[in-house]
């Protein structure tokens, strides 16, 4: 029977034995990289929608592949059975509308409070430094929920 695929590839590679836990983990890393080649051939003042369009599904994606990433690497994938399917998918959908959730709410927190505080209006060195900081605060709610969720 001939081997296929990623396998087979890994094989001449000399890489080593892998399981089926280190094959998912090396497929969610490579589904994130499908566009940005695309970003790269298009120009954003020529076509904006379509730049847009092609960076928000790689965010898209790109967010998915890290969930799922992270998902496969809470679980002991050697003895796998329905209810440990069943248990990866429901902590994939948990992880992917939960990060989801905390995206939303730290955006529109930010957008608030960058609307509405007054001592950054007149500052630009305030005004980045406040975007970084709300940056770095869905960051750190996105760290917080995925450690609590996967046990670590």
């Amino acid at each position: 029977m001939k081997i296929e695929g990623a396998t087979q590839i890994f094989k001449k590679l000399d890489i080593g034995s892998l399981e089926i836990g280190d094959y998912l983990a090396i497929g969610a890393i490579f589904a994130a990289t499908d566009s940005v080649c695309t970003l790269q051939v298009l120009n954003q003042d020529e076509t904006p929608l379509l730049y847009s369009l092609v960076f928000g599904e790689g965010v898209v994606n790109d967010a998915t592949s890290v969930v799922l990433f992270n998902a496969i690497q809470s679980f002991d994938l050697t003895h796998i059975d329905s209810r440990i399917a069943l248990h990866f998918m429901g902590n994939f959908l948990y992880l992917f509308f939960t990060s989801t959730m905390l995206g939303v709410f730290a955006g529109l927190l930010s957008a608030y409070i960058i609307k509405k505080l007054y001592f950054g209006r007149h500052s630009t060195d305030r005004e980045v430094a406040l975007m970084m900081l709300m940056a770095y605060l869905s960051y750190i709610l996105a760290e917080v929920s995925f450690s609590s969720t996967l046990g670590r």
